[in-house]
């Protein structure tokens, strides 16, 4: 059972590693908004493509940001290696 706690106490560092990528993706939005309010007051008239370009990075961040949530669920819930470290404990 020793080895059951180890694991299960892993899984739930992995799954705060995992969770740390939101709060590095939120730093990483303010500074790609920021240079695109830099880059608009600099040159207002390329604001639309600034903006739009700005948009498609913002989404691909916080996809990032989504997919650590959803592996930190993952392994905290739905996690099938601790079914198997259980079986192999029991036998």
């Amino acid at each position: 059972m020793k080895e059951l706690a180890i694991a299960i106490g892993m899984v739930h560092i992995a799954a705060a590693i995992a969770l740390l990528n939101g709060l590095l993706t939120t730093f990483g939005q303010a500074k790609v908004a920021a240079q695109a309010i830099e880059s608009i007051a600099r040159q207002p008239e390329a604001a639309d493509s600034i903006r739009s370009i700005m948009f498609i990075g913002l989404a691909l961040g916080e996809t990032s940001g989504i997919y650590g949530l959803l592996i930190a669920i993952i392994m905290l819930f739905a996690n099938p290696l601790i079914n198997t470290l259980i079986s192999l404990i029991s036998n």
